[in-house]
Formats: structure tokens, C-alpha cells, sequence
């Protein structure tokens, strides 16, 4: 779809339920077209440039077609997606990830603390002073392991592949949009990514129907194997192949002139009813071992006794075309084998929480920094602990202390992966001015940001999710899909009439129903 004019243009797409995936695998444009686009709560988006930003006047946006700015009431507005750009590199330090209670996290470098503050410079907003009671946990990670790839940016260096198994239906492209890749027909991609002996690949996933993606790891081959007539294929090297699906994840290690023997399959229930999720696999070599977290939570993890059969460093993905998907913020690391853990410390105790490498605990008050030491103090005295053997620390938190207008709360994705929730105040080219109880005010690098969820009101505790209309649907069969009752789903959208749903219209999904 080529966009002649400044009209707001309806979108079609039957398959789209996460924006990104709407706008992205829609037919190609122009490479001089504005790639930023607004959403809006009927299903209209836009192509063009956020010009600016504030409260009184809600979104100012450009597009080459229109002979002037255009204003858009923020009532109206659901998303923004952005050009944003690579991160910055942090100059050494204590780079730390951090989770906030609201489901927060970014990475940045652990500077010090004061008695109500903990202090990190981050890339995205520069210095920031983080409530004590607003972070859910911060986990030092270990000095000296590279950051090998970050991205994609484009598609530069990958290669694009054709499927050819009859069963998954005409083979297309994964294309590149907003700093992550989109399929809908069947598609694979692949690139050597220099995965080290010890790996840890993560990235954000999201998709629209029947999930079924192929991960192939230390691939020394770019181009797609057929597992089913695989000793017709060209000669290739061993690899496993993670095959992630809507209801369970399997490890299949694959080698030529070998049978195929799976080494086990993990059961994912409930996951055939999200849409999105944090996905990481975890690889080492010496100790031939695999492993696959969802959303922070280690899912299985697999010895192969037969040896590591991985004989490349490439990585390459394969989508079956069941469903839209999109995979951004793919980033490849070393790996030290340490897994992080979710928090466990209950939301409201009155102690910090230190859990150390040896899984030693230290309950007490972080009072500080001191030459890459934690100070500790403890009913035992005040101890200085080495951040390299600090595992985690959790701090004394609170539920409410980052309650914030719901009509106001902007949910921010950034080029790093992070996600930050704020109030966003004002919006210029030279920076993003932003407040939350968790952090005061701060001025984020526009630049830093890809995406806004202006809607996010719609996300609290008593809320799902937001569905969006696909062809075909009715409020029974949206009940049926997402475990809600019909009247639930009315009572949740006043507003809703059920013979006059439109492709792309939103329904709330309420949590407890």
C-alpha cells in the first residue's frame, strides 16, 4: 500500500494485532517515505514525523502531503512508532539491569545511592535518581563479556532464504521496519553472528495467530535446511534447532546422515493466549547445554550427552507462516553460565535484599558504593560486599509509589529493549521531557525512543489486554479466543456494538472475568 496523500488510511490487514506487525507487513513504500507512524483508537494510521509533543496541544505531526502541521487530540492517539537509532555504548562501569514494580527495566551503570535514591547513568536519559521503593530488583552484570551484536538496524548482512515445503504455503521475505523484523508468509533469515562458546541471545517477540518459529543456532548455513528431506540438502554442518510454538518449546539437534532425536520438549501453558514475550536462549559448549527463558523465567534447559553438535556461529530464523510476527531488539552477548532469577522478596518488606553468587543472603539496607564495593549494613554490623559477587539486589519496595495519572502514563519501548513508564510532558527535536514518581523529571534522548503506547491507561490491574478486530471475528469467538465471558467483554467496552465490529478496532479483555 503506497500512500498518495495525507489521508489517514484504513488499514485492511486482517492479521495485524500488534501495531508493529500491522504497519510493517503491509506492501513496501517508497525508501523517501516517512517511516514514523501514528495509530489511532479506529484502526487509522498515518505515515510522517512527530513534530512535537505536549499536553496542551496533544501530538503535532508532519507528513510531505500536508501543507502544514497537523494536530492530533492525545485522546484519540493509541501509538506512535519512531525511527529511533542504535544505543550508545556506556563507558565502563557498574552496568547493572533493573526491574522497577511496575515491570519496568533498562541497563545502566550502578554510580551510588543516597538514603532515598539509587543513582545510574543510563544512555537513553543520562543520570538518573531511581526511587529505593519503586525498584523491584538490580542485577550487576559481569565485567568484561562483549556485547557481540545489537540490532538489526536494517537488514544489511542477513540472508534472506527460500522455504520450500508445500505444507507451510508460499515462501516470502522477513522485512525489515522500526528497528525489528516482520513476517507473515512463510520466511527465513539468517546471519553469522559470531555466537561465542558461551551465548546468551535474547530479544522481544511478538505475533498475531498460531506461533511457529524455527531457531537455528551455531549454524555454519544461511539458507533454510528441511529437516523432513535433509540428507537431499546440501552438505551442512550440525545445529540445534529451538522450535517454539504456541504451547511448548523443543530441542532438536541437527546433523547430516544422522537421525533426528529430540531432547525434550517444555510445555508453555497460557502461551497460546499472549501475544507478546521476552524470549532468551542461553548456549554453552563446555558444558553442552541449552537453554530457553520466557520472560525472565528459565523454562528448560537440556543437556546433550551426545556432545555439542553446533559446528557454525550463525543464527538463523524460520517462520512457518501460520501468523504475523515480529522479532526486535536482538541482541547476541557472552555468556558467564549464570542465569538471572526473578525477584522473590515480597512487594512491601522493609528490608533490602542482597543475594549473593553463592547464594548467601544478606537482609539489611544498601548504604552505598565504595570502590566497586556494596556497603551492606545489617543487624550484624555494615559490610562492603564486591559487586562481582553480588547476584542481585531487591530492594524495600512499595506497590503505589509509582502510581501515576492513568490518562496520562505513556508505556516508552526503546532501541535498547528497555521500557520505561512515565508521564511524557513535552516533545521537541532536542530531547523528551518526561516525570514519574520513580525517577522525578528527566530528559530522554528522542533518538532513543521507537515506540509509545499512548493508551496505556487501558493496561491497568484490572485489565488484560487490548485485542484487536481481525476478519471474520465475533464477540463470541473474541471470548472464546481469549477466555473471557461475552458479558465481561461488554461490560468492559460500553461503547462496543456487537453486530458493527470493524478490522482493527480495539476490545478490552478484562483480567478478572
Amino acid at each position: 500500500m503506497t500512500e498518495a496523500t495525507s489521508k489517514l488510511v484504513r488499514s485492511k490487514c486482517a492479521w495485524a494485532s500488534a501495531l508493529g506487525l500491522l504497519l510493517a507487513l503491509g506492501q513496501a513504500v517508497a525508501s523517501d517515505t516517512p517511516q514514523s507512524t501514528i495509530h489511532f483508537t479506529n484502526g487509522d494510521w498515518l505515515r510522517g514525523t512527530l513534530a512535537a509533543f505536549d499536553q496542551s496541544n496533544g501530538v503535532s505531526w508532519k507528513h510531505p502531503d500536508a501543507g502544514g502541521v497537523m494536530q492530533f487530540n492525545i485522546s484519540r492517539v493509541t501509538e506512535l512508532t519512531l525511527d529511533g537509532e542504535a544505543p550508545d555504548a556506556l563507558p565502563p562501569g557498574n552496568l547493572c539491569e533493573v526491574m522497577l514494580v511496575n515491570g519496568d527495566h533498562f541497563r545502566g551503570n550502578l554510580t551510588g545511592t543516597t538514603e532515598k535514591h539509587y543513582l545510574l547513568d543510563t544512555w537513553h536519559a543520562g543520570k538518573l535518581q531511581l526511587a529505593r521503593k519503586s525498584v523491584r530488583k538490580i542485577a550487576p552484570l559481569p565485567r568484561g563479556l562483549k556485547t557481540i551484536f545489537q540490532g538489526p538496524e536494517n537488514d544489511d548482512g542477513w540472508t534472506h532464504g527460500k522455504i520450500t515445503n508445500e505444507t507451510i504455503g508460499e515462501s516470502g521475505n522477513w522485512r525489515y521496519h522500526n528497528g525489528g523484523f516482520h513476517a507473515k508468509p512463510a520466511a527465513s533469515i539468517a546471519k553469522d553472528l559470531k555466537l561465542p562458546d558461551r551465548s546468551r541471545l535474547s530479544f522481544d517477540l511478538e505475533w498475531n495467530g498460531s506461533l511457529h518459529l524455527a531457531f537455528a543456532l551455531y549454524t555454519d548455513t544461511l539458507h533454510p535446511i528441511s529437516l523432513s528431506t535433509k540428507e537431499d540438502e546440501p552438505d551442512f554442518g550440525g545445529f540445534y534447532s529451538i522450535q517454539l510454538n504456541s504451547y511448548s518449546v523443543n530441542l532438536l539437534p541437527v546433523k547430516k546422515h544422522e537421525p533426528l532425536t529430540y531432547l525434550g520438549q517444555a510445555t508453555l501453558p497460557g502461551f497460546r493466549n499472549e501475544t507478546n514475550s521476552h524470549i532468551e536462549f542461553f548456549a554453552s559448549k563446555p558444558e553442552k547445554m541449552i537453554a530457553v527463558s520466557i520472560n525472565g523465567k528459565v523454562i528448560r534447559k537440556w543437556t546433550d550427552h551426545d556432545g555439542f553438535v553446533g559446528e557454525g556461529t550463525g543464527v538463523r530464523i524460520v517462520h512457518q507462516g501460520r501468523g504475523a510476527v515480529r522479532i526486535a531488539n536482538l541482541r547476541v552477548e557472552e555468556w558467564d553460565g549464570r542465569f538471572q532469577e526473578p525477584p522473590t522478596q515480597q512487594i512491601g518488606a522493609g528490608n533490602d535484599l542482597v543475594k549473593l553468587i553463592n547464594n548467601d543472603r544478606m537482609e539489611g539496607m544498601v548504604t552505598g558504593i565504595i570502590d566497586d564495593k556494596l556497603q551492606v549494613k545489617t543487624a550484624e554490623g555494615e559490610f562492603p560486599v564486591p559487586l562481582d559477587r553480588v547476584k542481585q539486589i531487591e530492594p524495600a519496595t512499595t506497590k503505589t509509589i509509582l502510581d501515576m495519572p492513568l490518562k496520562q502514563r505513556v508505556i516508552t519501548h526503546l532501541s535498547d529493549g528497555s521500557q520505561m513508564t512515565f508521564v511524557l510532558d513535552r516533545w521537541t527535536k532536542d530531547g523528551a521531557e518526561a516525570s514519574s514518581p520513580g525517577f522525578g523529571k528527566a530528559t530522554f534522548r528522542p533518538e532513543s525512543i521507537i515506540r509509545m503506547e499512548f493508551q496505556a491507561h487501558l493496561a491497568r490491574a484490572d485489565i488484560k489486554t487490548i485485542y484487536r478486530v481481525q476478519q471474520g471475528d465475533t464477540i463470541n469467538s473474541i471470548a472464546r479466543k481469549r477466555g473471557a465471558s461475552v458479558q465481561a467483554i461488554l461490560k468492559a467496552n460500553p461503547s462496543l456494538k456487537p453486530g458493527q465490529l470493524r478490522i482493527g478496532q480495539q476490545v478490552i479483555i478484562p483480567l478478572n472475568n
